[in-house]
């Protein structure tokens, strides 16, 4: 999540596609993403990852990742 925005955020971009059907991971500023979709603060991210993290760490992490995004679609309901 190296990005120049303020407070940068992973979050889920539901897409003009089909009426918002389609989703896909993006980055952004936070004070312009709806809440409920953030998936991962930078800070949490630090936290979780550390300033340097390793390719195990990133690996370790990955799966539990996709699990949460996973849920927020399905809640969703897409």
């Amino acid at each position: 999540m190296d990005s120049s925005a303020e407070l940068p955020v992973l979050y889920i971009n539901y897409g003009p596609g089909d009426g918002g059907t389609e989703a896909e991971l993006d980055v952004w500023a936070a004070g312009l993403v709806d809440q409920a979709d953030i998936v991962l603060t930078r800070a949490t991210a630090l936290g979780l990852l550390g300033e340097e993290p390793t390719s195990e760490t990133i690996a370790a992490f990955l799966p539990k990742a996709q699990q949460a995004v996973d849920q927020m679609i399905s809640v969703r309901g897409l």
